[in-house]
């Protein structure tokens, strides 16, 4: 199971700097939001600063003993993290700590829900490199939710304090921001949030202003070779078990929708679509992984356009391709498509079909104006930017 501690997070120097800095304070906001990229390590950082907050050797030691009969206090720990030891370290490090709540997203039935956060956490603990994947429609439950607002009512368990972390905030009821806006103004001194996420402009700017924000950067190329290379061991079978679900046929597939698009055929791009999206039975994730795939091959573009080399190349297998399309692209163009995109990403995630989304978007990123001149105009001018 992950124990990692604020001073081993990777390549987040500076949020790593700033969250130590507060728990050797002792001063905590009521809130604190942690944003950035998926997959830089938010939700480790957020589960590490609730353990530097009830340790017991630490920041969540008590000024003096609470009774003539209770235990001595623990040796002195590290002044701004988890001494990883304590019985707090230990019990939050499996989520076991009284003080400590954990809300993620699930699927399924409601009825489901306890056997499906147990099986999630189970398979959090067995697994060092567990990662948290959406692939069905997924929601913090209320459910959930009205438990854990119940417990603030009450002191803490163990701790000075109660921790709650929230990943993935932005996938909560329009209620639960409601009920959760509340709860961050007027936590009392024993409560302190942390919510993470992804899509930050998903979450209501009434969240956003109450928070303290806390940026995660995305992990350099180096560092992600590196841990691969490690995580490889030398052994060539078992780097070949690593590229889960086939990376590269994947991304060429995605790669591959453009191709309608840019003959300006219509009836083929929504056919493809159709096979992307396997005709309406494609999860969210899916069709997000096929837009990331779309944005990862602009950064590529733009690199190329002003003289970056192979190695800094996501796609360089593909280069000569990448240097030929970046030839005729200037910046404004590929940011132009890149903010298309952004508009399928927030399309996806609200009420617009997904794969109608999809088809449009990648007209529109091949420089098809669908109905530009048609009668009513769009009031928001999407066609500039």
């Amino acid at each position: 199971m992950p124990t990692v501690k604020l001073a081993e997070l990777i390549d987040q120097p500076a949020a790593a700097s700033f969250l130590r800095g507060v728990v050797a304070g002792g001063r905590f906001a009521n809130a604190y939001l942690f944003h950035g990229a998926p997959g830089v390590g938010k939700g480790t950082a957020a589960l590490a600063f609730a353990r530097a907050l009830l340790c017991e050797r630490g920041a969540g030691r008590r000024a003096e003993p609470a009774g003539l009969f209770d235990a001595p206090l623990p040796a002195a720990g590290p002044a701004d993290d988890a001494c990883g030891e304590c019985p707090a370290c230990l019990k939050a490090a499996s989520l076991q700590h009284p003080d400590l709540r954990f809300l993620f997203p699930v699927s399924g039935e409601e009825r489901d829900l306890d056997e499906t956060v147990a099986e999630t956490l189970a398979a959090w603990r067995e697994d060092p490199l567990f990662v948290f994947a959406y692939e069905k429609f997924a929601s913090i439950r209320l459910s959930l939710t009205h438990d854990v607002l119940r417990e603030l009512a009450f002191k803490p368990f163990e701790a000075v304090r109660r921790v709650v972390v929230v990943r993935d905030a932005d996938r909560m009821r329009e209620d639960q921001y409601s009920a959760l806006l509340k709860a961050i103004e007027e936590p009392g001194a024993s409560t302190v949030w942390v919510l993470t996420t992804a899509r930050l402009h998903r979450l209501p700017a009434t969240i956003r202003s109450r928070c303290q924000r806390v940026r995660f950067t995305p992990l350099a190329e180096t560092t992600i070779t590196a841990f691969l290379e490690r995580l490889a061991g030398g052994s060539l079978a078992r780097a070949l078990m690593l590229r889960e679900q086939r990376p590269l046929e994947l991304r060429n597939q995605a790669l591959a929708l453009l191709d309608p698009a840019l003959r300006g055929d219509p009836a083929a791009l929504w056919k493809a679509v159709q096979g992307a999206a396997r005709f309406g039975r494609a999860g969210r994730e899916t069709l997000r992984g096929i837009i990331e795939v779309h944005e990862l091959w602009l950064r590529d573009l733009l690199r190329a356009r002003y003289g970056a080399a192979r190695a800094e190349l996501v796609n360089r297998d593909r280069e000569a391709e990448i240097r030929r399309q970046a030839a005729s692209l200037d910046a404004r163009e590929i940011r132009r498509r890149l903010m298309v995109l952004e508009e399928i990403l927030r399309a996806i995630e609200g009420n617009v079909s997904p794969d109608l989304a999809l088809f449009s978007g990648l007209a529109r990123v091949a420089g098809q104006r669908l109905g530009e001149g048609e009668w009513p105009l769009h009031a928001a001018g999407r066609w500039d930017y």
